[in-house]
């Protein structure tokens, strides 16, 4: 699935919105931003999991609903990594965080990518502690349900297999990665 597409379909309800904390910026534009509460720059979930106490995952800037940029925070204690859409957006999103924050921004290096690429339809998750939205799993391109959270080592909550549920009513213990989780797209 293209980005372009995801940026089209994306759930932008309420429920699916991430917070922004302008001060994740700071690196990224190589300035010192304050938190700010605004609401022209909203992030949404394209597809997220559960990491010991944070929501991580993969998400979709917007500024002023102009797609801007896509991020991925693999886990709570990884940095969010931000993908911008053009050189000109992601320069608009800097000028409005510094517009916000009355300071004079330094030069900035940050990574670039093409709206109109194709990432796939679903994205991976590495424990089954992390699962959020279970509904949204697929084996082998079929919906499943997961009817258990396999624990081998409860205390450590690295445990991978899971008990699903095929469209046939066939049941299985696989291994969480060979699950994939589709998009969070309406």
């Amino acid at each position: 699935m293209k980005l372009i597409d995801i940026a089209k379909r994306i759930d932008k309800s309420k429920g699916n919105e991430s917070s922004v904390d302008t001060m994740e910026f700071s690196s990224e534009f190589n300035y010192d931003f304050d938190y700010v509460n605004q609401d022209r720059l909203k992030a949404y979930w394209i597809g997220n999991w559960y990491c010991t106490d944070s929501y991580v995952g993969y998400r979709m800037y917007f500024l002023d609903d102009e797609p801007v940029a896509v991020s991925s925070q693999i886990g709570r204690k990884f940095d969010e990594t931000f993908e911008w859409f053009s050189k000109e957006l992601a320069l608009k999103v800097r000028d409005y965080l510094i517009s916000i924050m009355p300071d004079s921004a330094e030069e900035f290096n940050f990574k670039l990518c093409d709206i109109n690429d194709d990432i796939g339809d679903s994205y991976k998750i590495s424990f089954n502690s992390e699962i959020l939205n279970p509904e949204r799993a697929t084996y082998n391109g079929e919906p499943i349900k997961i009817l258990e959270r396999i624990k081998e080592n409860p205390d450590w909550g690295i445990d991978q297999q899971l008990k699903i549920e095929l469209p046939d009513t066939e049941q299985k213990i696989i291994d969480i990665n060979e699950i994939d989780f589709k998009f969070n797209l309406i």
